[in-house]
């Protein structure tokens, strides 16, 4: 009886380790495949983007005191990408950017953020940081 089970378990075991055998080898081919077929469309849509002159430089505005990453989202959509968008842009422009996010926007001050890219667009950093230490939030303390 006990040699019965044995073989039984051990039938069991094979059948399941040769099941796992084949399942990860159809997975890896699947995989591959899938790769390949990714990789073909990043490199089309990239090509594309570079013939129509559409890739953007993009800066890390939340180097800007008073900038998460919800409002660079925000900025990004209203297709300020760069410092030296931000710090062309007007201060009305930017208040209204988060005033038609909502209401939880409207606490955010924007006045020294134009200000701040300036200094990011020119590389002065140390003169960044002083003015960032000044400020709370992205505001005048």
């Amino acid at each position: 009886m006990t040699y019965l089970i044995t073989q039984m378990l051990l039938c069991l075991l094979l059948a399941a380790l040769f099941g796992f055998l084949i399942g990860w080898a159809l997975r890896a081919m699947k995989c591959q495949g899938e790769i390949a077929r990714l990789e073909a469309e990043w490199n089309r849509r990239l090509a594309a983007a570079e013939t129509a002159g559409t890739t953007q430089k993009r800066d890390d505005l939340k180097i800007i005191e008073g900038i998460g990453p919800k409002i660079e989202k925000l900025l990004n959509d209203d297709q300020i990408f760069t410092f030296e968008a931000l710090a062309g842009a007007e201060v009305n422009r930017l208040k209204d950017v988060l005033r038609r996010a909502g209401d939880r926007y409207r606490m955010h001050n924007p006045k020294t953020w134009p200000d701040q890219a300036k200094l990011a667009a020119e590389g002065r950093w140390d003169d960044l940081d002083e003015l960032q230490v000044t400020l709370i939030a992205g505001r005048d303390s």
